[in-house]
C-alpha cells in the first residue's frame, strides 16, 4: 500500500470479509442458526454480504430447502457466490426496500447486520413482512451502541482523530445506528408483526492479531478513500494507532472482545 493512487473499490470487500468475517460475523452467524423453527422450505437472506450466514444455512438445514440470498452490493455478492457452492441457492442482485419477489413467498426471512445501512429502515421491515408466508419466521440482528463494541469504538475514534477533514456523513453512524430495542420493536409492529420480541444478545469475538481488527475496520470500509487522499503515511499511522489503543484497553494478541447486538424475532 505504498501508491497513493492505489483504489480500494474492488478490495473493501475482501479485506472486509478476510479480516472482521470471522471476528465479527461469524459468532453469530452460529448463533442465528439455532434460533430457526422448523424445517423451512423457501428461505430468504436479505443483505447477504459475503455469505458467511448463507454458507451455514447450507450446512444446517435441508438441501431441499431452496435459498434465495439478495444484496445490494455486486462486489459483495461475488465473494459470497465464491464461498457458498450449492445447487438450492441462488444469489440476486437487489434493494431490500423493494425486493423483487411476490407476497407470501418465503416461510424464514432473515437479516443478519443489514437493515442499519438502508435509507428508509420502516420500508426494510415492511418487506420482509410482504415477502414472508402465514406462520413464517423473520429472524433480524442489529448492532449496539458503537461504544459497547469496543474495537470498532477504538478504531472509529482513532480515524476520526487523524483524519484533516470531516469524514463523510455516514462514516460512525450507520453501524449502531439501530440500537434501541423499543424503536425496533416500533418498526416490526408497524410493518404488520404482532408478536416481536427483541433480546440483548452478547457473544465473544477472537481475532488473532489487533493489526487484522485494524485492516479490517480500516481498510475494509469506504472511509479508506478519504484517508488514502491524505496518503499512505496517515494509513499507516491509523493502524499503528489502533493497534496501540487495542492492545492497551482489550489486551495482547490474539484478541478477545465482547460482542454486543440486538436479535429480533417475529412470525407472522
Amino acid at each position: 500500500m505504498k501508491d497513493n493512487n492505489f483504489s480500494f473499490d474492488k478490495t473493501i470487500p475482501e479485506v472486509y470479509e478476510k479480516y472482521l468475517g470471522p471476528y465479527l460475523y461469524e459468532p453469530y452467524s452460529k448463533y442465528v442458526i439455532t434460533r430457526i423453527k422448523g424445517n423451512p422450505h423457501h428461505v430468504l437472506e436479505i443483505g447477504v454480504g459475503s455469505g458467511r450466514l448463507t454458507n451455514h444455512l447450507v450446512n444446517n438445514i435441508k438441501t431441499t430447502t431452496k435459498i434465495i440470498g439478495v444484496d445490494i452490493n455486486p462486489n459483495m455478492l461475488n465473494i459470497a457466490r465464491k464461498k457458498v457452492n450449492a445447487l438450492n441457492v441462488e444469489f440476486v442482485e437487489a434493494d431490500a426496500q423493494k425486493l423483487p419477489f411476490p407476497e407470501n413467498s418465503f416461510d424464514l426471512v432473515i437479516c443478519q447486520f443489514s437493515f442499519m445501512f438502508l435509507p428508509d429502515k420502516q420500508k426494510g421491515f415492511n418487506e420482509a413482512w410482504r415477502v414472508l408466508k402465514p406462520g413464517g419466521q423473520f429472524l433480524f440482528v442489529t448492532w449496539d451502541k458503537q461504544e459497547n463494541n469496543i474495537t470498532l469504538h477504538i478504531s472509529q475514534q482513532t480515524i476520526l482523530k487523524h483524519l484533516k477533514v470531516a469524514p463523510p456523513p455516514y462514516f460512525g453512524k450507520a453501524y449502531s445506528s439501530m440500537n434501541d430495542p423499543d424503536e425496533l420493536i416500533s418498526y416490526t409492529k408497524i410493518a404488520g408483526f404482532e408478536n416481536g420480541t427483541v433480546e440483548k444478545l452478547t457473544l465473544n469475538g477472537e481475532c488473532p492479531r489487533a493489526m487484522d481488527a485494524a485492516v479490517g475496520f480500516v481498510e475494509g470500509n469506504s472511509i479508506i478513500k478519504e484517508i488514502m487522499k491524505e496518503g499512505p503515511e496517515l494509513l499507516h499511522t491509523i493502524e499503528s494507532d489502533i493497534v496501540s489503543r487495542i492492545n492497551e484497553k482489550v489486551g495482547k494478541d490474539p484478541i478477545h472482545s465482547e460482542l454486543n447486538a440486538w436479535f429480533g424475532e417475529c412470525f407472522k
